[in-house]
């Protein structure tokens, strides 16, 4: 038994009055609290032990096998979800993922948000931009995944609105994931609705945490200034974007954009770069919201949780390449 397992049953037993009623009760509330994920898989098998040997004889135990049951099913159809997408039947995925998704998303409760971030800094960069203190309940991040996986499929099938209510939902969850944003810019660019493109761009600014986002983020700046035959801007954005991240995508647009005659393809220099950008109303770099508070996350966790501290300088330095943050790590 893994220690978390442990210490479940050890704050369960710490509730039980020797009273069966009573004790068994205490397990089937929390049973009812935990969602679908694999995680909890294993929490459930090994409470379904613990009951077998505490309770023998007791309606718990049944519960525990039942809910084992379900959890085993809903793993079977999170399996099979994966390889109809493998195989490109978009439909069957679809119907499976509708079925699962209303197993693990848990009923909302007024007054409390509930979030599942994919990464600690997630949750700081929401409360800087939102300002809201309000207390979290952190879920698992299996039902923002399965909304993002309807999403993909629904695209796939061309259903550009339900894929877009499946972000949204995503979103719900999990409100500065820019994997879903940069999703919704694919629906936008597939309705050929370039404004929508900015707008969200615009809007994921100062959400960008890392290398890979960052370039992403002017790979899409630069496809609408190709569309707009802004083709100096163009190779602008796409350089900025390679020096983040070299990607073969990246390499693509700069082969794409060596087909128009009297484009500058000249990697330009630091002054031309900012020049072109400003005209463009692009933000050069990224957002100093994200960079000031992983500074002052960084500062503030420095003593009592240098792990935290770590992970927070390592985010600033690595959007930044500011050699006197090395220090600090």
């Amino acid at each position: 038994m893994d220690k978390k397992v442990e210490s479940v049953i050890s704050a369960l037993e710490k509730q039980f009055n020797g009273d069966e009623a009573h004790d068994m009760d205490i397990v089937r509330q929390y049973l009812a609290t935990l969602d679908r994920s694999e995680e909890n898989i294993d929490i459930v098998r090994e409470i379904g032990k613990y009951c077998t040997e505490k309770f023998p004889n007791s309606e718990a135990v049944k519960n525990a096998r039942q809910l084992e049951e379900a959890f085993n099913t809903f793993r079977t159809k999170i399996i099979e979800i994966q390889e109809s997408m493998k195989a490109r039947n978009f439909e069957r995925a679809v119907s499976l993922l509708r079925e699962v998704i209303g197993e693990s998303v848990p009923a909302p409760i007024e007054g409390k948000k509930r979030f599942c971030f994919d990464h600690p800094f997630e949750e700081m960069i929401w409360r800087a931009n939102s300002h809201d203190e309000t207390p979290l309940e952190r879920l698992s991040t299996l039902p923002m995944v399965l909304y993002y996986q309807l999403g993909s499929s629904l695209f796939e099938l061309k259903d550009y609105d339900a894929a877009r209510e499946a972000y949204e939902h995503a979103l719900e969850l999990n409100p500065v994931n820019t994997l879903v944003y940069f999703e919704l810019i694919q629906i936008a660019k597939a309705r050929e609705d370039y404004q929508e493109v900015r707008n969200i761009l615009a809007k994921i600014h100062s959400y960008l945490y890392s290398r890979h986002q960052l370039a992403r983020f002017y790979r899409e700046h630069a496809g609408l200034a190709m569309i707009e035959g802004k083709y100096d801007l163009a190779a602008t954005l796409v350089y900025l974007s390679i020096d983040y991240e070299d990607t073969p995508v990246a390499r693509a647009q700069l082969n794409a954009l060596a087909k128009h005659r009297g484009t500058d393809l000249n990697k330009p220099n630091v002054d031309l770069l900012k020049a072109r950008l400003e005209n463009a109303h692009i933000p050069v770099g990224p957002s100093s919201l994200v960079y000031q508070t992983a500074l002052q996350i960084g500062e503030m966790t420095r003593h009592q949780f240098p792990q935290i501290s770590k992970m927070a300088f390592g985010i600033a330095y690595d959007i930044t390449h500011y050699r006197p943050l090395l220090k600090e790590l």
